[in-house]
């Protein structure tokens, strides 16, 4: 008698195994059990994800007879819950199974539930699931789950072996553990796998599911819409609408699929009146629910699996005012060091519940993620308001750090007080910050925290200035004097007023520029703040410069040198005097510009500014230019330039190169002149400065003027002339069109030229430039002549 059992069946596909000691031979059935060719129902709309629908499909592929197929076997699909996952998985494994040559032997699936602490399936018992689909019969499906592993592998390779390759398709899986023993070890059979964990230490392709771009969510949106409503039109009909739904949902597909039903439960409901309730961010996740789909419930099945300190960490990261945010930050506002912040970043980023950024150190967390978050730390006994002060703390700290890495390279402080090695790291440290910082500043006068607020604005107003965000400037000391002015806080409300100021001469906003620098000054002069009164005036006579009120502003730099004198403030005065010289400069004044630039020059070198002394030493070489110098005129540039290497902002460096290839273009070093004007040129766009690239390309033209190249001096001409328009600078487009209208001249477009000198002669006008304004018309008048166009009366021009 022998030891064993034999069951014997007869058509189909052969194979033996050994369980508990046993040898059975099974027989599984020629055709697919309807379980194995059946998967769950795919969406008729399927919108974005093809290049990762492509990715999947080319490794499911079959490998091509007598070549292996590198990419196949496994295949995970992961992200945050709501990504659309498993969508995209059920339209892979249908179209592959629409080839009937792929998988032959059909397709298992199971669902694990991986998150749903109610409903989730252990291997165990989803290994028995996949042994009764697959054929094997009740009483030979062994208890435990090592065997069980044995008998589901074995079956799928034999029937690989047949030539009925299966594709198994594993969807939410909850960690590794958890699917390695549902994986086939045959190299043959295909896995699909989905789960809300990064699981990166399977052998698979990876991809990692975000957001839908904008118009792949609103073809998602549309698309759900008409299928259940044909003639639906409200996609069309409030396109704008339906971008800004698009927006609040963040793009998540799951949110998306919710508004559509929610739309088609009422098709006489606007897009506009959904859009008005997810507007209101307390109220989002609410409104994005209906019956059993929401999308709090997706985000709340993967943060009941966090840790207490990863549950902590992800409450806490909803108070980040930025779109993004650094591993320090996050490390200040938890209050725990550096290293331990980053484990539990790095644990959340594998649970899909932060996103890692470019460079490496920042995150981003999806919007309805964070409202989520935010819902959960408000709910939380914790003290969070304590956090939130550490975070702002570490802003104004870094930010003040920054400013004097960036303005003041020359103080050093000790090692352990050092946030930045040089003032690049310094730059790239607020470029990446830029947005929190803006955002923190707003958010605290928002939130009546008017001392934080003014805190904050006047170090991160500064650096947004000297890195040319007029806007965001703006918004941020727009913020300040408004806390100022909540505190009565009169002395920063002017500082403040004046930065402001500033801010609006360099959008070309004069008028309301020297609004606010009159503000300042009668604020001050309320005070008796006669420093704080000095630099109020300085900065009027920057305003007034640029509105061509040039005795003017003489006159204020004037007043603000002898008030910084009267306080000892000697870096004060050698301002006002170089501030002088440069509109004397304007004034044709040359002599009297720089004997005042030299004084300044010399005040700041004794006091260790090079800085300054560089930006004197740019000032010195125009006027000495301007005064028929221009071989001593290189010189001083060169200094400037050397000398300031490493000390000048990006955009203080371009300027100056800006001016010295002026400089270069009076001596006739053409070529000299064109490079150092294509290098202020690129920051200048680098910086989005329109006026600096205006004048660049301006001078630029003009070099090419010089050297008769007349076509290429018309054609960027015409570049600098769009330029200054859009840098709203009038006697900068005034002076462009008369350069555009002699390169003009020289091709023959004589109407064309006498338009634009008109123009010009209008702008001079408008400008307070009369000198140039009939200058320009006496032109007009010998062009026509020369032309023989009818000549018209100067004095109807003025």
């Amino acid at each position: 008698m022998t030891d064993g059992t034999e069951n014997h069946i007869s058509g189909g596909v052969l194979f033996s195994l050994v369980v508990q000691g046993q040898t059975v031979t099974l027989t599984l059935p020629n055709r697919p059990d309807p379980a194995l060719a059946g998967l769950p129902r795919r969406s008729a709309t399927f919108a974005g994800r093809h290049n990762e629908l492509a990715q999947i499909l080319a490794a499911l592929a079959p490998a091509t007879p007598g070549e292996a197929n590198e990419a196949e076997g496994t295949v995970m699909v992961t992200g945050l819950a709501g990504t659309g996952k498993t969508e995209l998985v059920l339209q892979a494994a249908h179209r592959a199974l629409h080839d009937q040559t792929w998988f032959p032997g059909g397709v298992l699936f199971v669902d694990l539930h991986g998150y749903d602490a109610e409903r989730r399936v252990t291997p165990k018992r989803a290994l028995g699931t996949l042994l009764r689909a697959l054929g094997i019969p009740p009483e030979h499906i062994p208890p435990g789950l090592e065997e069980r592993v044995l008998v589901y592998r074995s079956a799928l390779g034999a029937l690989a072996a047949a030539g009925r390759r299966v594709l198994v398709v594993l969807d939410d899986v909850s960690a590794t553990r958890h699917v390695r023993h549902l994986l086939p070890s045959d190299g043959s059979t295909a896995t699909l796998v989905s789960s809300r964990h990064s699981l990166a230490d399977l052998d698979a392709l990876a991809l990692t599911l975000r957001e839908l771009p904008a118009d792949e969510g609103r073809e998602l949106l549309g698309d759900a819409l008409r299928t259940a409503l044909p003639d639906d039109s409200r996609m069309a009909d409030e396109a704008t609408e339906a971008g800004r739904l698009v927006a609040l949902c963040g793009g998540l597909p799951l949110a998306l699929r919710i508004l559509a039903s929610l739309l088609v439960d009422v098709p006489s409901r606007p897009l506009s009146h959904l859009r008005r309730d997810l507007a209101d961010a307390h109220s989002r996740l609410s409104v994005l629910s209906r019956e059993k789909r929401a999308v709090t419930a997706a985000f709340e099945l993967s943060y009941r699996r966090l840790t207490k300190e990863q549950a902590k960490l992800f409450r806490l990261i909803s108070l980040h005012p930025g779109p993004d945010f650094s591993t320090e930050a996050t490390a200040e506002l938890s209050g725990e060091n550096l290293r331990k912040t980053e484990r539990l970043l790095l644990d959340l980023a594998r649970r899909h519940m932060v996103e890692p950024r470019d460079p490496y150190g920042r995150w981003q967390q999806h919007s309805l993620v964070r409202l989520y978050a935010r819902e959960q730390l408000v709910s939380d006994d914790g003290a969070w308001g304590k956090a939130l002060m550490r975070l702002l703390a570490h802003f104004h700290r870094m930010t003040t750090l920054a400013c004097e890495s960036l303005f003041h390279p020359a103080r050093t402080r000790p090692a352990a007080e050092s946030a930045f090695t040089d003032r690049a790291e310094a730059l790239q440290w607020l470029e990446a910050e830029r947005h929190t910082l803006v955002a923190a500043t707003l958010w605290a006068h928002d939130a009546g925290d008017d001392l934080v607020c003014v805190a904050l604005a006047v170090p991160v107003s500064k650096i947004l200035m000297e890195t040319r965000y007029l806007e965001d400037a703006g918004r941020v000391l727009s913020a300040g004097i408004r806390s100022c002015r909540r505190r009565k806080d009169r002395f920063h409300e002017a500082s403040l007023l004046s930065a402001l100021g500033v801010v609006l001469r360099d959008k070309r906003k004069l008028r309301r520029s020297v609004r606010a620098h009159h503000k300042a000054i009668k604020i001050c002069k309320g005070l008796q703040e006669r420093q704080a009164l000095a630099s109020a005036l300085n900065n009027l006579g920057l305003s007034l410069h640029e509105q061509r009120r040039f005795e003017q502003a003489v006159a204020s730099h004037t007043e603000a040198a002898q008030l910084f004198k009267r306080t000892g403030d000697r870096i004060g005065v050698a301002r006002a005097l170089s501030n002088t010289g440069e509109t004397l400069t304007e004034l044709g004044r040359t002599e009297e510009a720089a004997h005042s630039l030299r004084k300044a020059a010399k005040i700041f070198r004794k006091q260790g500014d090079l800085r300054a002394y560089a930006q004197a030493l740019g000032s010195l070489a125009k006027a000495t230019r301007d005064d028929g110098k221009a071989e001593q005129a290189i010189e001083l540039h060169k200094r400037a330039l050397d000398l300031a290497d490493g000390l000048l902002t990006p955009h203080e460096r371009s300027v100056e190169l800006s001016n010295l290839s002026g400089t270069l273009t009076a001596a006739g070093e053409f070529e000299a002149a064109l490079t150092a004007q294509q290098e202020a040129l690129t920051t200048f766009r680098q910086l989005r400065d329109r006026r600096g690239e205006a004048m660049a390309l301006g001078n630029m033209a003009l070099v090419r003027q010089k050297q008769g190249r007349w076509n290429k001096a018309v054609r960027l001409h015409t570049l600098a002339l769009e330029a200054f328009l859009e840098g709203k600078d009038d006697h900068g487009l005034a002076s462009e069109l008369e350069n555009l209208a002699f390169a003009l001249l020289q091709q023959g477009c004589n109407i064309e030229a006498l338009e634009n000198l008109e123009l010009a002669a209008d702008l001079y006008r408008q400008t307070r430039d009369t000198e140039r304004a009939v200058d320009t018309l006496n032109v007009v008048d010998q062009v026509r002549r020369r032309i023989g166009v009818g000549m018209r009366p100067v004095e109807s021009r003025m």
